[in-house]
């Protein structure tokens, strides 16, 4: 099928509403993260991990949201939002009889972000703790050495919309609170994400692209690197509801909080709503 324009709003991030003071303002001032191992939305994935000890076939199930709860006008012609998020981020072992859960990651935090025109950010100071699995303790057939892994973190995001399909974003931050005590403080992340400003499908499909890469003093600096590239479903008659179908690859320092000390590799396939 031939290719037509994109919709007249941002590809990346929908027509910002007019200033006003608003409770529970539809959509969020600052778009996902997409490629961000932890920012928090629904998706599930399959990876095969080459790297680590995580499991070679590795399912993900991962549920969250983040929910603006006011926005009003601000200086320079932007708004500004406080807004709640919250997220588990889990992985299994498929290959085990009973699809072991083996590490679990919640979050929740507060964000109040600042948009005008395509500048965006958030200041932000969320919870994160981890936890192993039972059945993957169990089953092990080595002894586990578990860590207690719990932080607070605040940190400061940035993002601008160089072009409608073209978007950067970077930032760090500080952990306030830490179990284990001695855990290094700092953390830093920067992305690119690419959004067609073509359609494809009568307007229904999107190709997308996304990187992501942190270095955080937890891990010794060492860089952790995602990329993402898909499909994006969607439909003018939904509003801002979208459906992505990512291909990913994640080389570094994991993500998945038992494992932080660890360096892993993955290749995957996941489903992303948004």
């Amino acid at each position: 099928p031939s290719a037509v324009p994109a919709a007249p709003p941002q590809a990346i991030q929908q027509e910002v509403p007019k200033p006003e003071s608003k409770f529970l303002p539809r959509g969020l001032l600052v778009a996902p993260f997409h490629a961000d191992p932890r920012w928090p939305h629904f998706s599930m994935a399959s990876r095969q991990v080459s790297l680590g000890q995580e499991p070679g076939n590795t399912g993900s199930a991962n549920f969250g949201e983040t929910f603006a709860l006011y926005r009003n006008a601000a200086p320079l012609e932007g708004q500004w939002e406080l807004a709640l998020q919250a997220g588990v981020f889990s992985i299994f072992n498929m290959n085990a009889a009973s699809t072991d859960l083996v590490n679990a990651d919640y979050t929740v935090g507060l964000l109040t972000s600042y948009r005008t025109g395509p500048f965006s950010g958030f200041l932000r100071l969320h919870h994160q703790s981890s936890h192993l699995g039972d059945e993957f303790i169990l089953n092990s057939p080595t002894p586990i050495n578990r860590i207690n892994v719990s932080f607070e973190e605040v940190d400061l995001k940035i993002a601008y919309e160089l072009a409608s399909w073209f978007r950067i974003y970077g930032g760090g931050g500080l952990l306030v609170g830490r179990d284990p005590k001695d855990m290094p403080r700092g953390t830093s992340q920067v992305g690119v994400e690419l959004t067609s400003p073509w359609t494809f499908w009568d307007g229904k499909v999107r190709p997308v692209a996304y990187t992501d890469v942190e270095a955080n003093a937890r891990s010794n600096w060492r860089v952790g690197s995602a990329v993402m590239a898909g499909l994006q479903f969607e439909s003018a008659r939904i509003g801002d509801r979208k459906v992505q179908v990512l291909a990913e690859y994640f080389a570094g320092p994991s993500p998945n909080g038992q494992f932080f000390l660890q360096n892993t590799e993955w290749f995957g396939v996941g489903v992303h709503l948004y």
